[in-house]
């Protein structure tokens, strides 16, 4: 249906400011028009049709992308582009086209433009409910953060509208958020309006209304745009959990069935027999092909004390070495009528990818001179619970969910930080 052929024969003034014509096509409602020439605003009687100048806007140097009299379809509905209005927020430099745009049957609506983003906004019958957490408000099923709080200028204007443009001005405006849906609140004069808005993709609007040119290209991530997944968020969160699940089982399993053999166990002195030489442990042997082994240490003596162990881990055949650091640290008392501990009095170190052969342990140890460590627990193992392995493994099956939650991520910090 064409909308200028189903309405009245538009009413034709001329700007008394530039004599450029004026078409009013819904002046039963129309009590304000502006000059898409000059910018020149004038009060609009519905009566005699008279066009009293008001003032003149400063003007925008962007040609909108739409025109008062274009006519387009969204969200099936036939709408005519009434007029735009450019606003500017008073605090920063942000600055945003709104379309206004008339239905016969459904009204008034509006259609805002900020950096290439599109939004389709409606006046609400039903106003949406405070959740009590954080400014958030509730509204079918969907909960909304505050995304902006702001007053604006109206700094150009066409076309004709309900009130004057620049009424606008007076309102405290807020801005919610659920993607890609949006509410906007405004307050004037103790008058509470709230709009319904949801984000409407570039492409969508220019063949709404037909248009031959490409509509403004998009910058950054806008305020309701929603991220288009791979896979759908409760799919991806469900395919997560089962990963997690099991790997979780299968490193369990493997727990049960290969357990550690323990290869050397037992206190040695921690004073070498000779000055300056190092504490030298039994052989112990290793079979397989390429071998993981797990040291653990021990040093009980460690009260309100330090404890540092240096050592290697030496092939008998060949003198290839592995070094090893321990730092045991135990500290402990009362303060305040409360006890307190830190450190520890044990620690483990992990070997993996050693040749089989036989090996034993070179050890410089050195105790607090205040408490000295006199014997040490000191035991290997063979084949040790890898969790680095396991966590590898699972980062490896996990990356697809990873970095779609990644993006996610960027997405909403990019949406944040406009």
């Amino acid at each position: 249906m064409d909308l200028k052929n189903a309405l009245p024969v538009p009413v034709r003034s001329k700007c008394s400011i530039c004599n450029e014509t004026i078409e009013i096509r819904t002046f039963g409602l129309c009590r304000s028009v502006a000059c898409a020439k000059c910018s020149a605003v004038f009060k609009y009687d519905a009566v005699s049709h008279y066009l009293t100048h008001q003032r003149t806007l400063s003007g925008s140097i962007k040609v909108p992308y739409l025109q008062p009299g274009d006519e387009g379809t969204l969200f099936d509905r036939r709408y005519l582009v009434t007029g735009w209005v450019v606003k500017k927020e008073t605090s920063t430099s942000f600055h945003w086209t709104e379309y206004h745009l008339f239905n016969p049957v459904h009204g008034f609506a509006q259609l805002s433009l900020f950096d290439g983003h599109w939004t389709f906004h409606e006046a609400m019958r039903v106003y949406p409910r405070p959740a009590n957490i954080n400014d958030i408000v509730l509204f079918e099923r969907n909960a909304y953060e505050v995304f902006n709080t702001y007053q604006c200028r109206v700094i150009d204007a066409a076309g004709e509208f309900t009130e004057d443009p620049k009424d606008q001005e007076y309102a405290k405006v807020r801005e919610f958020i659920a993607p890609p849906y949006m509410l906007t609140r405004e307050l004037r004069d103790n008058e509470l309006t709230w709009f319904h808005g949801r984000y409407v993709e570039p492409g969508m609007v220019k063949a709404a209304f037909a248009k031959n040119t490409a509509p403004p290209v998009r910058t950054g991530v806008g305020a309701c745009q929603p991220m288009r997944m791979v896979i759908p968020a409760h799919v991806l969160k469900t395919l997560s959990v089962w990963i997690l699940a099991l790997f979780v089982l299968t490193q369990f399993i493997l727990a049960i069935s290969w357990s550690p053999k323990e290869l050397l166990k037992g206190d040695l002195a921690m004073e070498p027999s000779v000055p300056n030489e190092p504490i030298v442990s039994n052989s112990f042997h290793l079979d397989g092909w390429r071998n993981g082994i797990e040291l653990f240490l021990r040093a009980n003596g460690v009260d309100n004390s330090w404890f540092e162990m240096d050592g290697m881990v030496v092939n008998d055949a060949t003198g290839a070495s592995r070094k090893f650091t321990f730092n045991l640290e135990y500290y402990h008392g009362y303060e305040g009528g409360e006890h307190w501990r830190e450190g520890g009095v044990d620690d483990a170190i992990v070997f993996s990818n050693l040749p089989a052969g036989d090996y034993h342990l070179e050890m410089y140890p050195t105790s607090d001179p205040k408490r000295r460590i006199a014997y040490a627990n000191i035991r290997v193992e063979e084949r040790p619970r890898l969790w680095s392995n396991f966590f590898f493994l699972l980062l490896l099956a996990m990356a697809f969910p990873l970095i779609i939650w990644w993006r996610h991520s960027s997405f909403e910090t990019a949406r944040w930080g406009e």
